[in-house]
């Protein structure tokens, strides 16, 4: 992929994002032909956001969102200071083209991990860790439908990984007694039971998606840093909502995150 071909597939996609105006696709002389080309591109829309990243999201970490969109391993996307909040916040419903909400297990890190000459291994990815907390990714693309055949994984990843924003529950510093991978976890949308699943959806287990995380991250120079928050990928599926809607995410004993969508007109980045 050429430089003026991705910086061109980056400018379509901001302004789709800016303009709240999705797009069927990225037209086919500046779609990014792989996920590496992928990647170049949402570095370039990223670069020009100008939003402060704090950390990652990883999408297609379940075996089902693998098999979708044809690939054989998740990928990663940013998230930012200016698309996240606190569980019980209020957000624009109308601020969002699509609404899409993800149950997630994400880790914020006490200390980096850094590249270097061999893999993180899952015991030390876990000691890096500072706490586990119940989220929710809320999914917006810049696409019309994620799923057309014109879009597919790279458009995705140059669409930072369909992310929108991040809702994060309190934190759990003692989160190791808990069994992640039977942990259930369900959605409650308006107060009615929507979905459910467990940890076992991530990669097999939360943590071995954090793992990958860090040495992917590591791999694409992106090395994450001490305070960064990984969102490890849903547990229950992509559930779209109503513009106004009342939405939980019960982790049981971990704790639950919640967010409000209402109508006001006040557009995210």
């Amino acid at each position: 992929m050429t430089p003026e071909a991705r910086d061109r597939a980056a400018t379509l996609l901001l302004e789709a994002r800016r303009n709240h105006a999705p797009i069927a696709g990225l037209p086919e002389d500046c779609r990014p032909p792989s996920v590496a080309a992928g990647y170049a591109v949402q570095d370039a829309v990223t670069q020009r956001l100008g939003l402060k990243v704090i950390g990652r999201k990883l999408g297609c970490t379940a075996a089902e969102q693998q098999r979708n969109l044809g690939v054989e391993a998740p990928f990663v996307g940013r998230m930012f200071a200016e698309t996240s909040c606190l569980s019980g916040a209020r957000l624009a419903g109308g601020g969002f083209v699509m609404r899409g909400i993800e149950g997630e297990f994400a880790f914020r890190l006490g200390r980096g991990l850094p590249p270097r000459g061999s893999a993180w291994t899952r015991q030390e990815v876990a000691d890096a860790v500072a706490t586990l907390h119940p989220a929710i990714e809320i999914v917006c693309t810049r696409f019309r439908d994620w799923r057309a055949a014109g879009v597919g994984a790279p458009s995705l990843v140059a669409d930072n990984g369909a992310h929108g924003a991040f809702v994060e529950g309190a934190g759990v510093a003692d989160w190791r007694r808990f069994d992640l991978v039977r942990q259930r976890v369900t959605l409650a949308v308006d107060g009615k039971p929507i979905a459910e699943g467990s940890g076992a959806a991530v990669l097999g287990d939360p943590l071995d998606a954090l793992t990958w995380a860090a040495n992917e991250c590591a791999r694409l120079g992106q090395p994450l840093a001490a305070g960064d928050v990984i969102s490890t990928g849903t547990c229950i599926g992509i559930h779209l909502v109503a513009p106004t809607a009342e939405v939980v995410c019960d982790f049981g004993p971990l704790g639950r995150a919640a967010v409000s969508f209402v109508p006001a007109a006040n557009p995210s980045p």
